[in-house]
């Protein structure tokens, strides 16, 4: 009975163990990482681009908006996620800076992160506000995009993000990613809602896209793009 117990736990713990994913293989934090996105008709197409950041270690992901999350790879560790530029050029940084994703993650993970944050703006003050994120690790799915092309067994990520900045304005989005091994974010629902300091709705839109090309363009080299095979 001893010995079969032992037999039992050992194979729980070997299935935990398989489950777990390496982060940098689906979300790989490359300098010079560029994907190109689905837009709508008449619409350029939605561009996300790594680039370095301002230190030695830092990674700046921007989207589609030309705003840039401010982060960070940690072997052993994670993803750690430090602030954001805004497209106006503005900077924030977190009080209680975090790691967005750890390094190996399972199915069912989450997080729940709420901090105060200090925002540089360009006129040279200095405001505050809250910055949540919730999130969580939701399944491994199979996606095509428009093109016909098939990415099995992306990692799907669900998470809302909520801004309230110091004049009474917030910011939402809840997003549904997915994010195939090797490449990275390849589907995406982002639907953003942003709200006036008396509590009107300025904007409450509904953005999905997927991803059209993936290429990684060396620093001093040609441009070397990739495409799964077929």
């Amino acid at each position: 009975m001893v010995r079969l117990l032992a037999v039992c736990l050992l194979l729980v713990m070997m299935q935990g163990h398989a489950q777990r994913i390496r982060i940098k293989d689906y979300y790989p934090l490359v300098i010079g990482a560029r994907w190109t996105y689905t837009a709508p008709p008449g619409k350029p197409d939605y561009v996300s681009r790594i680039e370095r950041g301002e230190t030695s270690s830092a990674i700046l992901h921007y989207d589609a908006t030309n705003a840039a999350k401010v982060l960070r790879y940690d072997r052993g560790r994670g993803i750690f996620y430090g602030g954001e530029i805004f497209n106006d050029g503005s900077k924030v940084v977190f009080q209680k800076p975090f790691y967005w994703f750890t390094d190996r993650i399972k199915l069912g993970d989450s997080i729940y992160v709420s901090t105060p944050f200090q925002k540089y703006e360009t006129d040279g003050r200095i405001t505050e506000g809250t910055f949540t994120i919730t999130q969580k690790v939701v399944a491994l799915e199979d996606v095509t995009t428009t093109s016909g092309q098939l990415y099995p067994q992306c990692m799907r990520i669900d998470f809302s993000t909520h801004w309230v900045f110091e004049d009474g304005r917030q910011a939402q989005s809840i997003n549904t990613y997915h994010f195939a091994k090797g490449i990275g974010p390849v589907k995406a629902s982002a639907r953003f809602i942003i709200t006036s300091p008396q509590g009107e709705q300025i904007i409450n839109r509904l953005v999905e896209t997927d991803l059209k090309k993936f290429e990684i363009i060396r620093e001093n080299e040609n441009s070397h793009w990739h495409k799964p095979a077929q």
